[in-house]
This record gives structure tokens, sequence and C-alpha cells, in this order.
């Protein structure tokens, strides 16, 4: 793997990346695991180039041993997706994921989970890695929840790590790992049957389909990273309806696993609430792949049964306006369930098809922000906290007395001159003199 780093590094060969990626799926269990290249495109517009990351980490071996057995009974999970099984792969190729602990970063910002390599084909054909961040899941402050009343503010603390921990376990790996491309190989034949594989919302033959090469994410162009995050998503949030998630991370929990499924739902929703900050009136569009994920599913459950999300305009204690969002509890295992089953069954079988113009209308319709939302949207941005910034630690390697090695945890002030001194001594030498001065 570090020689292909090399070559590809050396001459800039794409391939020689994609089969560092072919050796770094089959290093199954490592105690250190790292990646490192141009991985995601959230930041490009047009999502096409991506950002040059990478990462250093510790395998948390015993909880890497709960999402091995969702990996292991993943089949079964699969079954229970609301697509046919001539729409997802014949095998499912069972993925090493593991819970890291980060000891090092270098991105924007760091994810919560990661589901690579992102080359369709070695994803479709010869597998991937899902990787649980354990060590970077936010810790919400109820000071910093907004729009909800007391109970949910403190459901949403007490719940956060366990809804999170199930939401991105299902995303990763049942969400990005699942689903068949419909494709014609360089010798024009077609890896479905078009006699007996009927498009399912209209019983009309299949005419859409992927060249041999051509990558869903060149279809989909920059549709594609936003409608891959809600896909995800909507995925996990079908899968909590069942018991199996719930066995496997929370055994002996049974009196909690309602409460964590609230959190779930209570997560998603007021994620998909707050992307409105990231929501641009002017041409229509949302600005992070995640957020607009988040909204998208927001419209499809709001639209799905009107009467599960409540969002009322109140004001605050100093007279100011102010949100109050309310989920109904009583309708998500039958009424936001169905919503979201039937929302992700089109939103699957459109990538599924390469069908990008039914993809896009759909997608875009549910993008759409209505006037109550657009008023909705001033309040949250007039209410708007400072974004959470992102201080990570090192390890300085040493000697102790006796002159023996010895590894140094480094910790700094939660300030922004912390976060840049971290920054510095993280990798020393490669900033101007004026920045050290």
């Amino acid at each position: 793997m570090i020689t292909d780093y090399i070559e590809h590094f050396k001459y800039g060969d794409m391939e020689k990346h994609k089969d560092s990626q072919r050796k770094w799926i089959k290093d199954i269990g490592p105690s250190v695991e790292t990646n490192i290249g141009f991985i995601e495109t959230y930041l490009d517009p047009s999502g096409a180039r991506a950002e040059f990351e990478g990462f250093v980490s510790v395998v948390d071996k015993k909880v890497s041993k709960l999402f091995n057995t969702l990996v292991d009974r993943a089949e079964g999970l699969i079954e229970k997706l609301p697509w046919s099984a001539d729409f997802e792969k014949a095998t499912f190729s069972k993925p090493d994921f593991t819970n890291l602990d980060i000891v090092a970063f270098a991105c924007s910002g760091t994810p919560i989970g990661i589901n690579i390599p992102n080359y369709d084909d070695i994803r479709q054909l010869e597998g991937f890695k899902n990787v649980n961040l354990g060590n970077v899941y936010p810790k919400p402050a109820k000071s910093n929840i907004l729009f909800l009343d007391d109970a949910d503010a403190d459901h949403m603390c007490t719940y956060s790590k366990d809804s999170l921990t199930l939401i991105v376990a299902l995303h990763e790996l049942l969400g990005h790992g699942t689903g068949k491309l419909f494709q014609k190989d360089d010798k024009g034949e077609l890896n479905f049957d078009p006699a007996n594989v009927k498009n399912p919302f209209t019983g009309e033959e299949i005419t859409s389909f992927y060249q041999a090469s051509e990558t869903w994410a060149q279809k989909f162009g920059k549709l594609h990273s936003g409608y891959e995050e809600c896909r995800a998503d909507s995925v996990a949030l079908h899968l909590i309806h069942f018991a199996e998630p719930f066995e496997i991370f929370f055994k002996g929990r049974e009196n909690e696993w309602d409460d964590i499924f609230y959190g779930c739902w209570m997560d998603m929703l007021y994620k998909g609430l707050r992307g409105l900050l990231f929501f641009n009136p002017a041409d229509k569009t949302f600005g992070q792949a995640h957020m607009w994920a988040g909204w998208v599913i927001f419209s499809a459950v709001r639209e799905g049964d009107p009467e599960l999300i409540k969002i009322e305009f109140v004001k605050d204690a100093e007279g100011n306006d102010d949100i109050s969002f309310k989920l109904d509890r009583t309708r998500l295992r039958e009424h936001g369930f169905k919503a979201i089953s039937d929302f992700l069954h089109k939103l699957h079988v459109y990538k599924s098809m390469g069908d990008f113009d039914a993809a896009q209308k759909f997608f875009t319709h549910y993008s759409q922000v209505d006037e109550k939302m657009l008023k909705a949207r001033d309040i949250i941005i007039a209410k708007k906290k400072p974004r959470r910034l992102e201080l990570q630690p090192n390890l300085v390697l040493g000697t102790d007395s006796t002159g023996s090695q010895k590894v140094t945890y480094k910790a700094y002030p939660e300030t922004h001159e912390g976060i840049i001194q971290s920054h510095l001594e993280r990798y020393p030498g490669t900033f101007r003199k004026d920045v050290y001065d």
C-alpha cells in the first residue's frame, strides 16, 4: 500500500492510488489504521474535486466487536430494506468495520464515520471498509440546544452518543455499503435482465443505466454528494424500526431502546431543521452535503405525515421571535416509518437505474423551502451560535529520565490560540516564518 502511495505521489497516477486502496481494504483488523489521499468531495460545489486528507488512529478492539457483529448480521438487515433483490448486489461484500480512536486527522473537519474507498468500481466489485471515529463524537451542551423544550433537550444530551453510534453504524455499513448499479459493460452486456427487471414505480422497461466507463458520481454530478448522504441516512432511519441493531449495540438496556430510537429521530430531524443555516435563498441551494441531506429527509417526512413534525412560532424570554420544534413521538413507529420507507425506496431505485432526470426532479422537490420555513430560517440565523471549533491534542515522542522513549499526550487551551498552537506543533516546518511569529 505504501509503495503504491509513493508512486502515486511521485507521478500523480490515480490508478496507483486505487491500487493502494485495494490493498488497504484487505488489511483486516489492524491495530493502527491510516489512510491518505484525495478522498471527499464535500467542499467542491460541483462535487468533483476531492480534498486531500489523512489520518492515523488506534483501533478499539472491544468496541469494534459490536460493529463486526453488525457486519455478520448485515445480510438479514438488507432483506428488510424496501427495494427488491434485483436492486441489490448479489453478494454483500463484508467489510472490516472498526471503531477508531483518532490520534490525528488532517482535514477541514473531522467526520464521525467513514466508508471508503470512494471509487465506485472498487466499492461495487472488491469491497470497502467502514470506520466509526469513537473519540470524535461531539457532546451536546444543553445551553447550545435551541428550539426544543427542556424535556427534549435533556433527552438529546442523554442519548446523543447512543443514537449517533447507531445512526453512524447503519449509515456507513448499510447506507453507503448497499445497492446495485445497473451497468452496460464494454462488450455491451447488461448486468441485469431487462426482460424481467422493471421499474417498480411504473412497471415499464428500464432504459437508463450506467455506461462501462461511467461512475455514479460522474452521472449525478453536483447532486451526488447530498443524494448519497441522504440515502445513507434514510437507510439508518428505516432500519432503526427493527430490533436487531438494538440487540447488537444495547443488549441489556432493553428498557432504554425506545428512548434511543426517539433520540435517533430527534437528532436526524433536528439536523434537518438546522440545515436551513446552509440554505442560500438566492440560488436555492444548500452549501453542505450532510445538511442538505438532513433537510431533504425533514421535508420528505413532513410531507409524508404533516402531523409528525410540529413547528410553531413563539417568543423567547426576551420577547424575540423564536421557534418551537416538537415531534409527535406516538406517530414515529407507523407514520414516520412509512414516510421514510417510501421516500428511501424511490431514492435508491433512481440511483440504481442511473435515472438522473427522475432523481434530480425527485430530490429537487424535497430541497425546496416554503415560506413558513424561510421565516424559520431567519430566526435560526438570528439565533445562530458560533460554530463548533475543533481542537486536536498531540502525541509527542520524547525520552524519560532513564533515556527510554516515551510518548506524552499534550493538550492545549480551548481557545483560538490553542488551536493555532496545536497545528504549528503538529506540522512543524510546513508554515511560513510569519505564521510562527
